[in-house]
């Protein structure tokens, strides 16, 4: 982001306060925001309003600010779902919420959203089991609904664990309800008690404009109208009328081509990489990679791993899963031509020419961030596969750790030797 929209950034904040009247409890949401350098930071601290947000900012420039859904007895360091050493937190309240979206961004798309947006209140509002709080303009190519949970027996399960579950179960039910009432919303918002939204009253970094609370007349007006009364910065971009119509490049003419800045920040991703290399050692590297789409799918894919593995054997990897692609961790600390060698032979020559040309490789290790926090399938864990190896046995320490953060511990033989560092090597990436 250039130093001239942070500034403009800084200037609005400071000339247009946030305005949390509309949250009941504000001080028991978690807050996220993304800074001008892409940083992304959680708030350690309850935010009550503007002042004491702004405290826990502190002077960077915010590009997109997030509030979660769910209210949280003790909403700082939550801990994740798949922690088992932390006790589970405790849900008090979860917002109804329902993102209408349509892109890419243009005013034919946006009045398209804004007509679901009423259609859809207007079917909910005779449901007497939720109560409308507010709708707001996202700030780019849509609108949120948001309702008040008047049936409360669920919040008053005993066991945490089981209470966010039933949540959980209650909200997909409405959204399958309103899906199949024929309102296209977003089927990742609704259910998830973990869900973050943008702030309303905060800049979208993407668009310039703010993303604003509204009044259910107001979401009635024509759109230019309803435009004309979001605040935006002055370096906010144009709303196209019609979404452009990106034509098929020739393939000899596609290294040449070059994305428009407006292109490439409608299609960024963020994400957390590892790298491969054991820290602390001069040129030792684990495997560690998405198995290649060459092997199949799902447990195809898993199989033609166990193979290799149990051929060359690398001893138990562990396995996580995001839709049907696998991701797999072998931890052991080797030579770095050895793995070089190894992925050749497996006709993986795009990772041997990584590894041999950089001396290591970062690897994926999340789900994808895109705009306005949208996320792509949740990595589950699957567990170890693979034949015991031999007592000879020198791990990677990271990588034993990194094995643990995400949910997949392993019983260490008491003869392994370890190389390296204990920290993992980590990174958050924008890829395009």
């Amino acid at each position: 982001m250039s130093e001239e929209r942070s500034k403009e950034l800084l200037a609005h904040y400071a000339q247009n306060p946030i305005d949390f009247s509309w949250i009941p409890s504000p001080n028991q949401h978690s807050y996220r925001w993304r800074t001008n350098k892409g940083r992304w930071v959680t708030a350690r601290r309850r935010i009550r309003n503007h002042q004491t947000l702004a405290k826990a900012i502190g002077k960077d420039a915010v590009s997109d600010l997030y509030i979660s859904t769910s209210r949280w007895l003790n909403p700082i360091d939550l801990p994740r779902l798949r922690d088992k050493e932390r006790p589970h937190q405790i849900l008090l309240d979860h917002l109804i919420g329902f993102d209408i979206d349509v892109a890419p961004l243009s005013l034919k798309n946006l009045e398209q959203a804004r007509t679901t947006a009423i259609g859809l209140h207007n079917y909910l509002a005779s449901d007497t089991s939720m109560e409308f709080l507010i709708c707001s303009f996202s700030g780019s190519k849509g609108f949120h609904l948001y309702y008040s949970d008047l049936e409360r027996d669920k919040f008053a399960i005993e066991d945490p664990k089981e209470r966010e579950e039933a949540v959980k179960t209650s909200r997909k039910q409405l959204l399958t309800q309103v899906l199949e009432e024929g309102y296209n919303v977003d089927e990742r918002v609704t259910a998830d008690t973990r869900r973050i939204i943008r702030l309303p009253g905060s800049i979208h970094g993407t668009t310039g404009y703010q993303c604003t609370v509204l009044g259910l007349e107001q979401l009635e007006k024509p759109l230019k109208d309803l435009l004309e009364d979001i605040p935006r910065i002055e370096s906010a971009q144009k709303i196209p009328k019609r979404a452009r119509m990106l034509k098929k490049k020739a393939k000899k003419k596609k290294s040449k081509q070059r994305k428009t800045v407006a292109d490439t920040r409608a299609v960024q991703q963020y994400m957390v990489e590892a790298s491969t290399h054991v820290p602390g050692t001069k040129d030792r590297s684990v495997i560690m990679l998405w198995l290649p789409l060459a092997w199949g799918s799902g447990q195809k894919a898993l199989e033609t791993a166990l193979n290799m593995i149990n051929e060359e054997k690398l001893g138990p990897c562990s396995f996580w899963q995001q839709g049907d692609r696998i991701l797999m961790l072998c931890p052991l600390a080797l030579p770095r031509a050895q793995v070089v060698k190894l992925f050749t032979s497996y006709k993986m020559s795009k990772r041997a020419a990584i590894l041999k040309e950089r001396e290591h490789d970062w690897i994926r290790i999340t789900n994808t961030m895109y705009e306005d926090a949208d996320w792509q399938d949740e990595l589950q864990p699957i567990g170890l596969y693979g034949d015991e190896v031999g007592s000879k046995t020198s791990f990677s320490s990271s990588h034993l750790e990194l094995e643990r953060r995400m949910g997949i511990p392993r019983q260490v033989p008491s003869s392994a030797t370890f190389a390296g560092n204990q920290e993992p090597t980590l990174r958050i990436a924008v890829r395009e």
